[in-house]
């Protein structure tokens, strides 16, 4: 993803909460976690047995019932596109490209399953490695700032497992940019840090009840509490997690913390600054459907005030309520809707916010090359008054921010109405191409522009700038060479409209990639 030298402008607040572009002036030194200190007591206690057993091994991600319901579709499935393509092996039907049984052109590679088959069913390992080159010109659309590096993530993981109803997981992860400018800092840099480090009682997949304790991952929703895998460091939460489910009910109970990645060392999290939540699932109240209700309720100790007195910050309280609603009909047709509403306060400040998303995408199976077209709407609110002491600027939380609005990852679901339309075909098995078109307006003229980690790109508080933000435009390819590989290359170009040529210097945006991934896991129990 674009370096974090290109968000010009982030809300401290936002970066309290977990964001990895913050400017370094603007970073916070975290003095502990959310929830009780036992809680990370506890954490550091099972990272340490976990590595002991781990050292000069790595692995794939943790993977259960808290992780695979982000997606937009069913069964890890995403309606806009395959845009961050992880192996769609992993992902179940998600298939980035259609599932073929047919075997890989290229040989397997995977080490570390060998090894494990060698090694007692109580002890796994596993390997992930990521290499990506990518670039930016014109990066706060300013004429000449201009990037271009490499990107390294390394993860090291063990599970233990010494009875069925029980699961110890340590992760240890290594980021690094070469070439990239100065500073060199968090999402693309964290080197050595710890990503997971949990205990697991119970299992989701398979058991009624299961509680997870420690450093993990948290994926309910892409839109609002998300890992974000895309990053090089990603987002890592230290949490109790319960997830509940009987037939075709699902229910996961959390209280989180963000954790605030450090360019070394281990990271923490910011002491107040906690994310509580309910989030259900009910399967097939229509075929092929799932409705997603959830109660997010986040806290933080400082964030900034809308108000003319001298007071600039205040606590934040902030209540989200929403659901979505996806599924799939008529074979080959995927859809889905979202809606979410927001009350509490911000110090002094009332907050008062909505946003929604729909969507829908259909694959022409019968045709040659297979070709899927998809569309979405998004909105989410903008604060109307700048100075009136309301807020009405929608608050993302903690989401993913690839692809959420385009591959230039620059905007996010704050003051933003969005019009995205697509389609990608298959020219042979397990190679996927996709393009897309999006349009952007804001919600509000007189609210900023956000990107997608809550800074502020541009703002014209006047409203004469208009609204009309920009078009962009992408295309990409993913193709997998074999179970455990996979590469892929794109480009994203962002063309200003009204509203940033009069807020910016009005340089159009363009970011390049190319990925290659590799994931070996352990076996599944």
């Amino acid at each position: 993803m674009p370096t974090s030298n290109r968000r010009e402008s982030v809300d401290i607040r936002h970066y309290a909460m977990g964001d990895q572009y913050a400017a370094p002036s603007q970073r916070l030194t975290a003095r502990g976690v959310a929830g009780p200190r036992q809680l990370w007591k506890s954490s550091r206690a099972v990272a340490l047995l976990v590595l002991l057993a781990a050292v000069g091994f790595q692995a794939a991600a943790q993977d259960n019932a808290s992780t695979q319901s982000g997606s937009t579709g069913l069964n890890g499935a995403w309606v806009n596109g395959p845009a961050s393509n992880p192996l769609s092996f992993l992902n179940g039907p998600a298939a980035r490209t259609t599932a073929s049984k047919d075997p890989y052109i290229f040989p397997d590679f995977r080490p570390v399953s060998h090894l494990n088959e060698e090694l007692p069913r109580w002890l796994q390992f596993g390997l992930e490695e990521r290499f990506r080159f990518e670039g930016y010109s014109n990066s706060g659309f300013k004429p000449g700032n201009n990037d271009t590096y490499m990107l390294n993530r390394l993860r090291i993981l063990a599970v233990i497992r010494p009875t069925h109803w029980l699961k110890i997981v340590g992760q240890v992860q290594d980021s690094r940019a070469l070439l990239q400018k100065p500073p060199q800092v968090p999402p693309n840099t964290n080197r050595w840090d710890l990503k997971l480090a949990y205990a697991e009682f119970g299992d989701s997949e398979t058991q009624r009840i299961s509680v997870r304790v420690g450093r993990q991952m948290i994926n309910y929703n892409n839109s609002l509490i998300a890992n974000s895998e895309w990053r090089n460091q990603a987002r890592s939460y230290d949490a109790v997690v319960t997830n509940l489910h009987e037939g075709r009910f699902h229910l996961g109970i959390f209280a989180a913390s963000v954790v605030i990645p450090l360019s070394d060392g281990l990271s923490h999290h910011l002491e107040g600054n906690n994310i509580y939540g309910l989030y259900g699932g009910v399967d097939n109240i229509i075929p092929d459907s799932r409705l997603e209700p959830f109660v997010l309720w986040r806290l933080a100790p400082s964030t900034a005030v809308e108000t003319t007195a001298k007071l600039k910050t205040g606590r934040l309280d902030d209540k989200t309520y929403g659901f979505r609603f996806k599924g799939a009909a008529a074979t080959y047709l995927d859809y889905t809707f979202e809606v979410a509403q927001q009350n509490g306060s911000a110090g002094s400040n009332n907050l008062h916010t909505w946003a929604t998303q729909t969507g829908a995408g259909y694959r022409f199976s019968r045709l040659p090359w297979r070709p899927r077209a998809f569309g979405t709407y998004d909105y989410a609110s903008g604060d109307k008054n700048p100075t009136d002491g309301k807020r009405g600027t929608f608050d993302t939380l903690s989401p993913n921010a690839h692809d959420r609005f385009g591959m230039s990852d620059l905007i996010g679901w704050q003051n933003i109405k969005s019009l995205r339309g697509g389609l990608t075909i298959e020219p042979a098995r397990r190679w996927s191409v996709t393009g897309q078109y999006l349009n952007f307006y804001l919600a509000s003229a007189r609210d900023a522009l956000y990107n997608s980690s809550g800074g502020v790109i541009a703002r014209d508080a006047t409203g004469k700038a208009g609204t009309h933000v920009g078009e962009e435009f992408d295309a990409y390819t993913w193709y997998e060479l074999n179970r455990h590989v996979n590469l892929g290359v794109g480009v994203a170009r962002l063309l200003p409209g009204h509203f940033l040529t009069s807020a910016t210097k009005g340089a159009g945006y363009t970011y390049p990639f190319f990925a290659i991934n590799f994931k070996d896991n352990p076996r599944v129990w």
